[in-house]
């Protein structure tokens, strides 16, 4: 071999290993920028459920969000009807308080009315009763309605006391021995 042929064998080899490393460095390149890709399609992955856990979570906030106005309408509605039951009540109550306050004076002129019939029912049997002493009918006059000893309404009335029960017991001269008749 001439020594031509070894210069040219040599260029030959270092133009085979310039390319051959050229080929290793754009395989390395190429690989490189593949595992880039795929790490950047990783984390474009990873960012996007990140970004649809965020909205998920979002989504549960609103909808809490919404049960809780949702309960604070019912819960508004509840008490205004509350309320409106309350005022109708308080009405109903006021009407009945208003007839029994009418009632109460029919009442009053009714049980006056009873107790003048009461009392002029016992004047006139103190009247027409001839044990009845007149200490009796004193003491009445003290209870009358206006009189400045009169016994307040609310009290029982006073008890009468009358004459002695027989007419023996009113007139000494009357004989007090009992009359016995046998006939039959």
């Amino acid at each position: 071999m001439e020594p031509m042929d070894t210069t040219v064998m040599w260029i030959i080899i270092g133009i085979v290993a310039v390319v051959i490393v050229a080929i290793v460095v754009v395989l390395a390149l190429v690989m490189n920028s593949r595992g880039r890709a795929e790490r950047r399609d990783r984390e474009r992955h990873e960012k996007a459920e990140k970004l649809r856990a965020e909205a998920r979570e979002a989504e549960i906030a609103a909808r809490e969000q919404e049960a809780r106005i949702a309960q604070e309408r019912a819960n508004a509605a509840s008490a205004a009807a509350a309320a409106e039951q309350a005022q109708a009540r308080a009405a109903q109550a006021d009407v009945e308080a208003r007839r029994a306050a009418e009632n109460i004076g029919d009442h009053q002129a009714e049980a006056q009315e009873h107790r003048a019939q009461q009392e002029e029912a016992l004047r006139k049997a103190d009247d027409v009763d001839p044990y009845v002493t007149d200490d009796a009918r004193t003491d009445d006059v003290r209870t009358a309605p206006g009189h400045a000893d009169a016994v307040h309404a609310d009290a029982p009335p006073t008890r009468r006391e009358p004459a002695p029960a027989t007419r023996a017991d009113a007139d000494p001269e009357i004989r007090r021995t009992p009359v016995r008749d046998d006939r039959v």
